[in-house]
């Protein structure tokens, strides 16, 4: 009974231990094998019996080989499941007698990791050596804004030693006006909210110099902590540049404008009655588009064409400009040419081609009896259409030599009656809501 229980007590111990243990004969045939076994799906009973370099457990049978010649010594030998799942087992021989103790451990998880650790600082030695040599400036700090690393290229951005700039935080080389928006953006990545950022922000040299940086930057593990790793480019120079044409762009602009308000003044010379039509007509115009949503730049556009479009009356004789009467059949086709005239004189400059067909299409109108091409709806340019109430309504609430200024309401009356007639719906009905609503005036 005592040897009975003895044996079950060596049998529940043999199968405890976490090892795949096989006992084999001096032949190398499987007497025994624990429940370990079970775990890569093979049945005990399956087992026992056969010669161990029969077992289609062992991928490479000269490495088994190996394992058993050179007893007492640890080997790395790989395994297959049941299912053919490959595994890495640290495998012992020892000989006890005329018998083998053949031990196997699972080392799959453990080798996983230290491959994954090799590789991850063979990575890291191989990008430091990469960062060393980037024209980029390369930057790495955790949540504390301490610099961890920082590239030679980063360094020259500032004209900074590797020494110097370690010893301060990250925010400290960003111009004070920045700081903000780099620890606002720190923190976002660090929090979770965002992985990666891109901006731009300024920074200081050691002479006090302005660098513009175009920063990317992204949450990583360096080192075994959580950091920010990213690049800065140097822009400085770019943006210097883009600053001075932009200057140069302001400069030509207020050249263009001050060029086109002199052009518009030109047919007042000639006819003096007008004074003011044009830069009246344009204030309207501009502030109709700005209602409908127009861009900047087309309004710009529009204000200009506004500014011209009677500047092809210059090619009008002054008497019938100035005549103290309503126009006869054969005067006011003489009249009608202005728009193709202004056209012509437009068109020449450079980049002014839309331009020059609003100033040509003003005077039409969406049923077809405008001129001078008797164009209809959509055919017409909307910039063309809301010139061509501005100019309605500013010439009608005017004095002219022949008629008297007409009151307000009698002019917006006007268009109001003609309205998807004429003149454009949306154009008009802005047109109104402007003078009644919101107290819009040339004055």
């Amino acid at each position: 009974m005592e040897k009975n229980t003895e044996f079950q007590r060596n049998n529940f111990i043999f199968n405890l231990i976490p090892c795949i243990i096989f006992i084999l004969d001096k032949n190398k045939n499987i007497v025994q094998v624990n429940k370990k076994i079970e775990e890569i799906n093979y049945k005990i009973e399956e087992i026992k019996g056969k010669n161990i370099y029969d077992l289609p457990i062992f991928i490479n049978k000269e490495r088994l080989k190996e394992v058993f010649e050179k007893k007492g010594e640890t080997f790395k030998l790989d395994i297959l499941t049941m299912e053919n799942k490959k595994k890495i087992g640290l495998c012992e021989v020892e000989k006890i007698n005329e018998e083998y103790i053949f031990i196997i451990k699972d080392i799959t998880e453990e080798e996983f990791l230290r491959m994954k650790l090799e590789q991850e600082y063979e990575l890291l030695n191989a990008w430091e050596e990469f960062f060393e040599k980037a024209i980029a400036g390369i930057y790495i700090y955790d949540e504390d804004f301490n610099f961890l690393y920082v590239n030679p290229a980063f360094c020259n951005i500032f004209g900074l030693s590797r020494e110097e700039i370690m010893k301060k935080k990250a925010y400290e080389i960003v111009y004070k006006d920045d700081i903000p928006l780099v620890i606002e953006m720190a923190k976002k990545r660090f929090s979770g909210e965002i992985e990666s950022a891109e901006f731009y922000v300024r920074g200081v040299d050691k002479y006090g110099k302005i660098k513009y940086g175009k920063v990317i930057g992204k949450i990583a593990k360096y080192k075994g902590k959580k950091v920010i790793m990213g690049t800065v480019i140097d822009v400085t120079d770019r943006v210097e540049y883009e600053n001075k044409l932009k200057e140069n762009q302001n400069l030509i602009e207020i050249t263009l404008n001050g060029t086109i308000y002199a052009i518009s003044k030109i047919v007042e010379v000639k006819d003096p009655y007008t004074a003011g039509h044009q830069l009246k007509v344009s204030k309207l115009a501009e502030a109709i588009a700005k209602e409908i949503g127009y861009k900047e730049n087309e309004i710009k556009e529009i204000v200009w064409a506004s500014l011209l479009h009677d500047i092809g009356k210059i090619g009008i004789p002054s008497e019938i400009l100035v005549m103290p009467r309503k126009l006869n059949s054969i005067e006011f086709n003489i009249i009608k040419t202005h728009p193709i005239t202004g056209y012509n004189i437009i068109k020449v400059i450079p980049n002014f081609e839309k331009l020059a067909e609003i100033v040509l299409q003003h005077h039409e109108r969406l049923d077809g009896t405008g001129y001078p091409k008797g164009l209809k709806g959509d055919e017409i340019l909307k910039e063309a259409r809301i010139i061509g109430v501005s100019d309605v309504i500013e010439a009608m609430t005017a004095y002219r030599p022949y008629r008297p200024a007409l009151p307000l309401d009698e002019g917006l009356n006007e268009i109001y009656k003609d309205k998807g007639i004429k003149y454009d719906e949306e154009i008009v009905e802005i047109c109104i809501d402007l003078f009644k609503k919101k107290n819009f005036s040339f004055d």
